[in-house]
């Protein structure tokens, strides 16, 4: 098999429909320092021109430690978008709460 041939097998690209946008787990980073993982949508029919990110519930031993939610965000806030399985996501859960990122203010101690 020749190398490109290889690689194209690698790299499988998916073909997307003309009405149908991104549909995929993914690791989103925003401007501002805020990332969120979860279950992604491009354009929902609901909010077009946003991207819709569905984070499941977080768990530990069965229990819901944090309840999932939805979040929109224009498109222009988004910095980078990570597609990765739901397994992947589902282990960042609990590092990544989809929070703004918060000022730090250092103390005397320093």
């Amino acid at each position: 098999m020749k190398k490109a041939q290889t690689q194209a097998l690698a790299f499988p690209i998916q073909q997307e429909s003309a009405n149908e946008g991104l549909k995929s787990w993914a690791l989103v980073e925003l401007y501002g320092h805020a990332r969120i993982v979860g279950h992604v949508m491009a354009d929902p029919i609901e909010l077009p021109g946003t991207i819709r990110v569905d984070v499941p519930d977080l768990l530990k031993n069965g229990d819901v430690v944090r309840k999932g939610f939805t979040r929109y965000f224009g498109k222009g806030a988004i910095y980078s978008l990570t597609p990765c399985d739901e397994d992947t996501v589902r282990k960042m859960l609990p590092m990544v709460d989809g929070a703004p990122s918060r000022p730090y203010h250092l103390t005397e101690e320093y």
